[in-house]
């Protein structure tokens, strides 16, 4: 009988720990306690299988049968002794036949006349992978290696010739945005990467010199970088800009409260027939060359999660998978993250479900960017390339914008670029400003927050606006009115 004082003797460990790990409720268990699934204990399996009593019948039957797996690595949490330590009363091991073939009715045997025949046909078929699994062998590994392989001329590169990018020459910041202040940083080196396509450079992308430059050379030496602000002021599309302007892959990781470990890291896969490893999103990355992976929200994932992140962004930049193998990352990979906190908790109240992030994590990133909304000039202009409206209606749109932002009752609510050009651009098909508002920016605010921008649009919106965008005459407004109050061009272009 299972019990918490059961030992689970080396050979049969990698039956067992496959049987605790296909259940849907291990992974949620094993990150409660602040571990990862390769780390987990004997103590731990047998305390997950005894809370599941189909599992327990099922790790009973695999420690009666024959043991044909291979011994695991000890952890540096199990000691000798627990490995070694055999059924109770024998003292020893029986180690595995290579020759032993498992099949039902041998692992069933011992308890057979204990089973009715429909819960032994449940038993069967749970563990008909596990059977299939031993029978079948070691698991096999399949990693992608990097090739030369040459090419006739006019030639088209062979499938199985995966693109890598690879370094090339170096320029300074000034290069690449020419500026004749005298700054020091804009004379920075930084690697150009060729040989994969990386994202497209947005020429409406409004770029902050500074900022930028502060996250292009931290990247340069090595460094991680954490970038923090309000919503939509554009902290995702800095580093994607970066790797654009740089010639690198790039990488966008979403954190959410249900991210799991394996979508990181990987796991094992049926693939005609065999079981094999598949690497998971993360691990994919790393192995490119010049890579820049952006942890977006990185406060809402999950401690477990936040573990992963907390290794690879370490000095050593490696990840040890479930099989063994030790992953670094390749050579010039990145990592940024895009969070609105930055990593000390919500105490604004405004980001509900973001978690403390461990000390040891938020250090592990070299320099903290603030990124705020660009200046009203800068985002007017940005508006008026993006969409081809008269920047005069650009203007406009952004004043009633800034003023909103900086309205206490609408304190966290999103107000970016992105829905000002969704905005134009409906208002340039022909609908009615009001109508445009409503559906590409107030129509997903909370209640109050909603009445109250609405309230304040329509002061000016219907006539002012439409004007300005159709390049017509704008009507009169008195410098008394509501709508002059509400609506004052107070920023200076």
């Amino acid at each position: 009988m299972l019990t918490m004082s059961t030992q689970i003797p080396t050979p049969y460990r990698g039956a067992v720990r496959s049987l605790v790990k296909a259940h849907p409720d291990w992974q949620a268990f094993i990150t409660a306690k602040g571990k990862l699934s390769a780390q987990a204990l004997n103590a731990e399996l047998i305390e997950f299988a005894l809370k599941h009593a189909a599992l327990t019948a099922q790790i009973e039957a695999v420690l009666g049968a024959p043991a044909t797996s291979e011994p695991e690595p000890m952890t540096e949490d199990e000691t000798p002794d627990t490995w070694l330590a055999g059924p109770a009363g024998t003292g020893m091991v029986s180690m595995p036949d290579a020759a032993t073939v498992y099949d039902a009715d041998s692992v069933l045997a011992d308890v057979d006349q204990f089973l009715s025949p429909l819960v032994r046909g449940k038993i069967i078929e749970g563990l008909a992978p596990v059977i299939d699994a031993a029978n079948r062998g070691p698991v096999e590994r399949i990693v992608e290696v990097e090739r030369i392989v040459e090419v006739a001329p006019g030639e088209a590169p062979r499938p199985s010739a995966a693109p890598k990018a690879r370094r090339d020459k170096r320029v300074t910041f000034r290069t690449l945005f020419p500026s004749k202040r005298a700054d020091m940083w804009r004379d920075a080196p930084l690697t150009l990467w060729t040989g994969v396509r990386a994202p497209a450079v947005d020429p409406h992308y409004v770029v902050d010199h500074e900022q930028m430059a502060t996250l292009m050379t931290a990247i340069e030496n090595g460094e991680n970088v954490w970038l923090t602000g309000d919503p939509g002021t554009g902290k995702s599309t800095m580093p994607e800009q970066m790797a654009a302007h740089l010639g690198r892959p790039f990488v966008a990781l979403g954190m959410t409260k249900q991210t799991e470990v394996e979508k990181l890291e990987g796991g094992t896969g049926l693939r005609n027939g065999s079981t094999i490893w598949e690497d998971g999103a993360l691990v994919q990355a790393m192995r490119q060359p010049g890579t820049i992976i952006l942890i977006d929200e990185m406060t809402f994932a999950p401690a477990g999660v936040q573990a992963i992140w907390q290794l690879v962004c370490g000095e050593s930049r490696t990840l040890t998978l479930q099989t063994g193998e030790v992953v670094k990352a390749a050579d010039g990979v990145g990592f940024v993250v895009a969070d609105n906190t930055n990593g000390t908790g919500n105490s604004s109240g405004l980001f509900e479900g973001t978690n403390i992030s461990n000390v040891a994590l938020v250090t592990r990133f070299a320099r903290m960017i603030h990124v705020d909304y660009p200046s009203a000039k800068a985002e007017a202009e940005a508006l008026a390339n993006h969409t081809a409206c008269p920047i005069a209606a650009a203007r406009h749109l952004v004043d009633f914008v800034g003023q909103a932002r900086r309205m206490p009752t609408l304190a966290g609510v999103v107000l970016s670029l992105r829905q000002m050009v969704a905005f134009v651009r409906m208002v340039q098909n022909g609908f009615s400003a009001k109508n445009a508002f409503v559906a590409t920016i107030s129509s997903r605010m909370p209640a109050t927050e909603r009445a109250t921008i609405e309230a304040l649009a329509i002061l000016t919106w219907t006539d002012t606006f439409e004007a300005l965008v159709h390049s017509k005459p704008v009507p009169a407004t008195p410098s008394n009115s509501a709508a002059a109050n509400a609506f004052a061009d107070s920023a200076n272009y």
